[in-house]
């Protein structure tokens, strides 16, 4: 059965892999329709479009935006975006350059440790974007200093531990204006990961969210049906995917979760009748 992944990571926020090399990956699993949602920017987004359509694959441009709910970090895809909005093009640029100092901070409070990481490097594999904490987890575990990347978390880069900084976000209320402004739809991403923000999704669908992310690799099927008929019961829009990021957190989770064609097809007609 024919399945999408809307759901998808590059090497242009916290993923291994070029947009070209994705979109083979999903040719490869008989994919039918992609979206790139890297953190907080677009950069990839026209590679992947091209890649997807030279192999015959659906797609949608999108973006994951970090932002603030309460006290709470929450994860908002858009999807349908217009990458070349100057207003998206700007917020997600400064979100970039906030990553970035965070980054190397991250990096400086390591050294204070006596682990000592090569910026340069690092940002070099964050393909000009944002080293993320996934890069300096990947290269903790890469240099021995770790066994695996999640222990560079739990040791170092976690909220509470030693190497921790804080992300900038903006408040939740934000990100969506900034998707629906550039023509997309807002979903909540992955709402069952978090415990604090599956309590939450009475108060955060009083803002002006499109849809809901019901199918994750995080998600349990009791979890995807309690989504769905969240969504049905709201006349939401729903998307999913697996969250891939390639090999950054071990063996690629592509192919794990099998979005239903209906909701690309569904996202995609509401796209073309919404102006």
């Amino acid at each position: 059965m024919s399945y999408v992944d809307l759901h998808l990571h590059t090497h242009y926020s916290d993923g291994s892999d070029p947009p070209e090399r994705v979109a083979q990956r999903a040719s490869a699993l008989s994919i039918a329709a992609i979206a790139i949602v890297d953190h907080d920017t677009v950069s990839g987004v026209a590679e992947a479009q091209q890649a997807a359509a030279n192999l015959g694959l659906g797609f949608l441009t999108g973006t994951e935006i970090s932002a603030r709910f309460e006290s709470n970090e929450v994860h908002i895809i858009g999807l349908g975006v217009d990458f070349h909005d100057p207003v998206l093009a700007d917020a997600l640029g400064a979100c970039v350059a906030a990553r970035c100092a965070r980054g190397i901070q991250m990096i400086a409070r390591l050294a204070e440790l006596g682990f000592e990481l090569d910026a340069d490097l690092l940002t070099a594999r964050a393909a000009g974007g944002a080293v993320s904490r996934m890069h300096i987890a990947v290269e903790l575990r890469n240099r021995g200093i770790t066994k695996s990347t999640q222990e560079g978390f739990d040791r170092f880069l976690n909220s509470g531990r030693p190497a921790y900084v804080p992300k900038m976000l903006m408040p939740a209320r934000n990100a969506i204006d900034l998707i629906h402004q550039a023509g997309g739809f807002a979903f909540l991403a992955h709402p069952g990961l978090s415990k604090s923000i599956r309590r939450l999704l009475t108060p955060l669908y009083e803002l002006p969210f499109d849809g809901i992310e019901a199918y994750h690799v995080s998600h349990s099927n009791s979890d995807t049906g309690d989504f769905l008929a969240f969504a049905e019961r709201r006349r939401l829009l729903v998307t999913g995917g697996s969250d891939c990021h390639g090999s950054m957190k071990g063996a690629p989770e592509m192919g794990k979760v099998k979005t239903p064609v209906f909701c690309y097809e569904t996202i995609l007609a509401a796209l073309q009748t919404r102006f």
